[in-house]
Formats: C-alpha cells, structure tokens, sequence
C-alpha cells in the first residue's frame, strides 16, 4: 500500500473542490486496539520530529511502535491519515487554549484579546514542533485540510463569541465570516513566521495583532457610518 499522497490540496481549496474523498481513520472499539492507535501515534510524534512528515512511512511507524503493520493499515489506510489524526490532536489543543482565553478576555480590548491569542497559539507551535510542521506546514492531504477547517471553524467560533458579547456589541457579519477572516489572518502571519524562519518571533506575533486590531476597527468603523 503506498504511503504518497497522489493529489496535494491547497490550503484555500476544500476536498470536495479537488475531487477527492478523504480517508478516514477507522475508529478502534477495543482496549487492546485503542493501545495500539495510541502507539502508533506516539511513534508518528517522534518520528515526524526526527525525519519530517513527508520522511515518515507507515512501516517505519509501525517497526517504532512494535505493531504489526496490517494491523496499522486497519486503522489508517495511509500515513496521511495517521498524520491527520495526529494533527487533529495538536489542533485541539490549540482550539481548547482559544476558548479558555476568550472566556477570560471577554472584557479586554480587542489589542489585549488579540495579543493573548496570538501569543497562546505561537507559544504552542514553538512548543511543539510536530504541530508545526503538520499544522503551519500544511496541510499534507485532503483528510489534513479537514482536519484544519474543522479547527479553524472551531476557533473562529470562539473568537466570534468573545467579540460579540462586547458592549455595545460590534455587528460581524457571518457572510463572509469576518470572525474566521480574523482567525485566518493571524494564522497567515504565524504560518509565514514558521516557513521563513521556523519558528513564530515576537515581530510576526505583533504583525498579526496589528493586522486583526486594524480590520477589527475597520468593520466597526464601516458598521458606524
């Protein structure tokens, strides 16, 4: 079974806009099968760390994680899924630090709000350089760029919750979402800071604050008018 991914997706195309169904991981429904997943992604972890995502194959996880190979493919029809899930772990994690930070900055300005964000999110993928290079230096297949929507769709919700229970709240459009716009800019900039110079520096984080502060007073300019 070949580990390549035989179309790339951009990150601003969907699957369905390739013309591509993406594979799915098959979720385990014993203890033993749950250990082995667990394995096999703590393997995924520490190899992608050493040899980079596109270095990284399914038997060589399998040899790291002492699992029989079929057994892998049961789960993870290819390595791109495997990386997927492994992806949606770390996405997760960045989802949880917005939504707790959003709670407790409901109140700052938008520049505070921002800066708290940024900073969480940059701190986590300077942290966690697999999360980097699946994340920031994805996404690797159609099963990644879902992965990736669905987190961004889940942060983007958050940021919108925190804007909007502002007082006087801000009108924010939902066509386009200009929350997730906000999202995505600042997840350009980190992504820009993670490919020129690997790793997310003080002067990216305050171009990404400035970029969300200044659309963020704009809509609330044009709102005004």
């Amino acid at each position: 079974m070949s580990d390549s991914a035989s179309t790339r997706v951009s990150p601003r195309r969907s699957a369905a806009d390739a013309g591509l169904s993406p594979a799915r991981a098959r979720q385990p429904a014993q203890a033993r099968s749950q250990e082995r997943v667990e394995a096999a992604l703590a393997a995924a972890e520490g190899l992608v760390a050493e040899l980079g995502p596109e270095q990284t194959s399914i038997p060589e996880i399998a040899k790291a994680a002492g699992i029989p190979r079929a057994s892998l493919y049961q789960f993870f029809p290819d390595k791109y899924v495997l990386l997927a899930c492994l992806a949606e772990r770390h996405l997760s994690a960045v989802a949880e630090l917005v939504e707790a930070l959003c709670l407790r900055h409901a109140d700052a300005s938008i520049e505070s709000l921002s800066k708290a964000l940024v900073d969480a999110a940059s701190d986590y993928y300077d942290r966690h350089p697999v999360a980097a290079q699946l994340v920031l230096g994805g996404p690797h297949s159609p099963s990644a760029y879902g992965t990736l929507a669905a987190a961004m769709a889940r942060i983007s919700a958050a940021v919108r919750g925190a804007l909007t229970a502002r007082q006087p709240a801000p009108k924010l459009p939902a066509r386009p979402d200009v929350a997730a716009l906000m999202v995505e800019m600042a997840f350009a900039c980190m992504r820009h800071g993670y490919l020129t110079e690997g790793r997310i520096t003080s002067a990216v984080r305050r171009e990404a604050v400035r970029a969300q502060v200044a659309y963020f007073e704009a809509l609330v300019a044009a709102a005004g008018r």
